[in-house]
C-alpha cells in the first residue's frame, strides 16, 4: 500500500507565503484602493469671521488619474462630491501619474473636473506631478471652471463684506506677499512638511502623503516620500495651525492601498 504524500514543512510555510502575499497584493490593488470613503468634520476656529459658519469647504487630492484611478474612479469621486452640495471645493494636486497627459486623457479629465459643482468657488493647487505637465494641467483646470492659485491667493465673501482669503502655495518663497494680516487665512498646500515654514494661517489644508498608503494598525503609515516624510496623517497642530492632510484618491510609485481607503474630506467651519 502507498503512503499518502505529505509536503514537507518548508513547502507548506512557502505555500502559504505566496498566498498570502497575492492575497495582500490583490486586496490592496483592486478593493480598498477602490473603496472610496467620504469623511465629514467639524472645524471651529474663534478667529473665523461669523458670517461664515457653517461654510462647507470638500477636500480632494491626488487623483494619480491612469494608475488606480480609472474613469469609473473618477465619476465616483465626482458622484460623492456632488452629493456634499459644497460652498467650495478644493483640490490640492497631482492630477495624473503620468509624465504627459495625453489628449483621451485630457479630455476625460476636463469632463469630471467640469462636472464638479461647488455654490462659490473651485480651487486647485499644482502638485510634484503636475510639474511634469504644467501647460496641460492649466488648461485642464481652465476648461473646468477650477481656479489655479500659484502662490497667489483669492479673496470670498459670503453672505458679509468681510472676506476671507484663501491662499494656494506652490513654494513658500513669497508667503508675506500674499497674506493678509487681520484676515482670516486658508491656505492651500501639496507637501505638508512646507507647513514648519507657514506662520501666519488659521487652516492648512494638504495632500501628497497618501496617508503613508500603506497603514499598519497601531503603527500607521509606512510609506514616507520627500513632502511628507514628517507630516502623513490627517490631523497635526503646528505652530498653532491646524493643518489637515487628506489620503487621497489614487496611489503613487506601487498600485496599492493598504487599510488606508481613498478619501474625500467635507469640512464644516464654525466661529467658537
Amino acid at each position: 500500500m502507498k503512503k499518502k504524500y505529505k509536503p514537507k514543512k518548508g513547502v507548506k510555510i512557502f505555500s502559504i507565503l505566496i498566498i498570502f502575499i497575492v492575497s495582500f497584493y490583490l486586496y490592496g490593488r483592486y478593493i480598498n484602493s477602490s473603496n472610496l470613503k467620504v469623511y465629514e468634520k467639524a472645524i471651529y476656529n474663534e478667529k473665523l469671521p461669523k458670517d461664515y459658519n457653517g461654510l462647507k469647504i470638500a477636500h480632494f487630492t491626488d487623483l494619480h488619474y491612469g494608475r488606480t484611478t480609472n474613469e469609473e474612479m473618477l465619476k465616483k469621486v465626482v458622484k460623492e462630491i456632488n452629493e456634499l452640495n459644497a460652498d467650495i471645493v478644493i483640490f490640492t494636486g497631482d492630477i495624473s501619474d503620468n509624465t504627459e497627459i495625453n489628449e483621451s486623457n485630457k479630455k476625460i479629465l476636463t469632463k469630471y473636473l467640469n462636472n464638479i459643482n461647488a455654490k462659490l468657488f473651485k480651487f486647485a493647487i499644482i502638485g510634484d506631478y503636475d510639474k511634469k505637465y504644467l501647460d496641460d494641467y492649466k488648461e485642464i483646470l481652465a476648461n473646468s471652471n477650477f481656479i489655479l492659485l500659484d502662490n497667489e491667493n483669492k479673496l470670498i465673501y459670503y453672505n458679509t463684506n468681510k472676506p476671507i482669503n484663501f491662499i494656494g502655495l506652490t513654494n513658500t518663497d513669497n508667503i508675506d506677499e500674499i497674506y493678509i494680516e487681520d484676515n482670516f487665512n486658508i491656505t492651500l498646500i501639496h507637501k505638508p512638511d512646507l507647513i514648519k515654514n507657514i506662520e501666519k494661517s488659521n487652516i492648512v489644508f494638504a495632500g501628497h502623503s497618501l496617508g503613508g498608503q500603506i497603514r499598519i494598525p497601531f503603527i500607521g503609515g509606512i510609506k514616507k516620500i520627500d513632502g511628507a516624510k514628517t507630516y502623513l496623517d490627517e490631523y497635526y497642530k503646528i505652530n498653532g495651525i491646524d493643518t489637515y492632510i487628506s489620503n487621497g484618491i489614487g496611489t503613487q510609485d506601487i498600485s496599492i492601498r493598504m487599510f488606508n481607503s481613498p478619501s474625500i474630506t467635507l469640512y464644516r467651519l464654525y466661529n467658537k
